[in-house]
């Protein structure tokens, strides 16, 4: 029986790659690395027969030579790909659900570090400062997050993900995300997580009511793709329908924030507070204002960052592998029109 060949341009350590060991019978595996769409290239080159790359770039031109018929990107979004050069007979998945818990977990801390104020509990602490009764309460005395609306905006496997959390909690789950109507999770979806069905928000708001839930929640997540519709979508009249009391957390991409906008929001004590883990441009300049706020926390876009990372993408890889060899449809396909 002829073998498909798989090229997979990633150190996987070989526990990883035994995930599908179980085809070795079907599959024919080449291993590379590359740390650029440069090095890609040379692999592709090196083995023209390969049929599957797996891989974090992809090239920036593409060959005749080659006969790649699908790419699975490593990372859960594709907006560092280059959509236009690769063929469109050449099928592209993503590793969508992979870091949702991950990212989710990540926005809930960001969540309970700015309304509980550990960033100021760490300073007294540098300080062995104990606060005189008085000074505590009204420090601290914050309002519970249960009964609060979280404002979902983008409501992929992370948004469920968080939906799921949040709902947990006791909060109202409001979400906002381009067709309202597809509740049903299509991508992959790790057993326990996410909200498969669509049946965790108390409210869907389309593309039209983007400043209907800003104004409506009181914690707002953004988690929405990178697209030229996307691109600076939180702007200065976006932040302006906000509540002052509201929070604002964005583990999406940085490109969908008008940073300006922001700065001038919490400048202005138009927004209680800001959990950032993505920026417009990365890494974060010094001479951000961003830095300087006491309201403001800072993390290096490492909120998908988790040791099971690769196990799990080898999972999901291993499931679409199953798919491909059957002729039934990829998990996490990239709609070419949407860029995602």
């Amino acid at each position: 029986m002829k073998k498909l060949h798989v090229l997979v341009v990633y150190g996987f350590k070989e526990e990883h790659l035994d995930i599908i060991g179980d085809f070795s019978e079907k599959i024919n595996v080449y291993r590379e690395r590359a740390r650029t769409s440069e090095d890609v290239a040379v692999a592709l080159d090196t083995y023209p027969d390969a049929e599957v790359l797996y891989t974090i770039h992809t090239p920036q031109s593409w060959s005749d030579r080659w006969n790649i018929r699908w790419i699975q990107i490593h990372y859960a979004g594709s907006d560092h790909v280059s959509l236009d050069a690769i063929p469109r007979h050449v099928e592209l998945t993503t590793a969508s659900g992979v870091n949702s818990v991950a990212v989710a977990e990540h926005a809930l801390s960001l969540i309970f570090a700015l309304r509980r104020r550990l960033p100021l509990v760490l300073k007294l602490q540098s300080q062995c400062n104990w606060p005189e009764p008085k000074d505590r309460w009204k420090a601290f005395a914050r309002p519970l997050l249960r009964g609060e609306t979280i404002g979902i905006l983008g409501y992929g496997s992370i948004g469920r993900e968080i939906g799921r959390v949040a709902k947990s909690l006791g909060m109202r789950v409001f979400v906002y995300k381009r067709n309202p109507d597809q509740k049903n999770d299509r991508g992959f979806v790790l057993p326990g997580t996410g909200d498969p069905d669509g049946s965790i928000p108390d409210a869907f708001y389309g593309q039209d009511d983007l400043h209907a839930i800003l104004n409506e929640s009181d914690i707002i997540v953004n988690v929405l793709p990178s697209t030229a519709r996307t691109e600076k979508i939180l702007d200065r009249e976006a932040f302006s329908a906000m509540k002052t009391s509201a929070l604002f957390i964005s583990v999406g991409r940085g490109k969908t924030v008008d940073e300006s906008a922001l700065i001038e929001a919490i400048e202005k004590g138009t927004l209680s507070g800001a959990g950032l883990d993505v920026f417009e441009t990365e890494p974060l300049r010094p001479s951000s204002p961003l830095w300087q706020f006491d309201n403001v926390i800072i993390s290096p876009h490492m909120g998908g960052f988790f040791s099971r990372y690769d196990e799990i993408a080898m999972i999901l890889f291993r499931e679409n592998l199953s798919r491909y060899l059957s002729g039934q449809n990829l998990l996490n396909r990239v709609d070419r029109k949407l860029g995602y």
